[in-house]
């Protein structure tokens, strides 16, 4: 290799190991197999060429000068290749690291350049409304209020039974609709989906009801029966599958909905 004169400035490097992996670039070396006699010659001169500059030079700096001496001094001894670790393997793992490091931080530059100067913006609360509804009609609020008053003395149930249903998310199982399906296929061979869905009391129960149709469809527990009339229109009903077997892996799952997952 021939020898040439490397000046740096000791701005230039953030460490030491910063340093080392510039003169390995530059003297196109392998970071695995670092020619450590080159290197630390000119590490050295780096050193002294800052000293001479009369040039604060940080620990680490002389630290990783006397690393590169211990390493320099194994590689002369004897050793066996398959027995001994190369000394210079640890130094070695260290350089590949930050080359790695450095990369990606040349990677992520740009993007800190574009959105580090971003800020989240917490949500605004928005403050409690302390006056009158606009458009509030007394005369409006007073009839409700007294038809309120009315119910409650014509039933028989509590005030706090009769209000609940109103506060109180209903939780409906689709396998109770799924059987409730079944016993009614079963009474009457065929029927259609809106008798099927009739008992329904919300928009809950609704949901459920025809997501255990759609279940029991698709382990074909029932069948989509189709009748032409005399006018020729079509209309579809369900019946049970009377050839229907059994799957374990195929068994519908007992799931729920609620009225607040309902769409509206």
């Amino acid at each position: 290799m021939a020898d040439e004169i490397i000046t740096y400035r000791i701005n230039d490097f953030e460490g030491p190991l910063d340093l080392l992996l510039t003169l390995i670039e530059k003297n196109k070396m392998d970071i695995t197999d670092i020619q450590i006699s080159s290197i630390f010659d000119q590490y050295m001169q780096y050193i002294e060429d800052a000293r001479r500059l009369d040039l604060g030079i940080a620990c680490e700096f002389i630290v990783m000068a006397s690393t590169l001496m211990l390493i320099k001094s194994k590689m002369l001894l004897p050793r066996d290749p398959e027995k001994d670790e190369d000394p210079r393997k640890e130094l070695a793992d260290a350089l590949l690291i930050y080359q790695k490091a450095k990369a990606d931080a040349e990677e992520l530059r740009p993007l800190y350049a574009e959105f580090s100067g971003r800020l989240a913006k917490d949500n605004d609360e928005i403050p409690p409304e302390k006056g009158f509804p606009l458009g509030l009609s007394p005369t409006l609020l007073s009839k409700a209020f007294y038809t309120m008053l009315n119910r409650l003395k014509q039933s028989e149930l509590a005030p706090s039974e009769m209000i609940s249903p109103l506060i109180k998310r209903r939780i409906v199982s689709v396998e109770e609709t799924i059987e409730a399906v079944l016993r009614k296929l079963t009474n009457d061979k065929e029927v259609s989906f809106f008798y099927l869905t009739a008992d329904a009391e919300d928009k809950s129960e609704l949901i459920a009801t025809f997501m255990g149709i759609l279940e029991l469809i698709k382990i074909r527990r029932i069948l989509i029966c189709l009748e032409e009339d005399e006018e020729f229109s079509i209309t579809t009903k369900f019946c049970l599958n009377e050839n229907y077997v059994p799957d374990e892996e195929q068994a519908p799952e007992d799931s729920t909905t609620t009225k607040e997952n309902a769409p509206r």
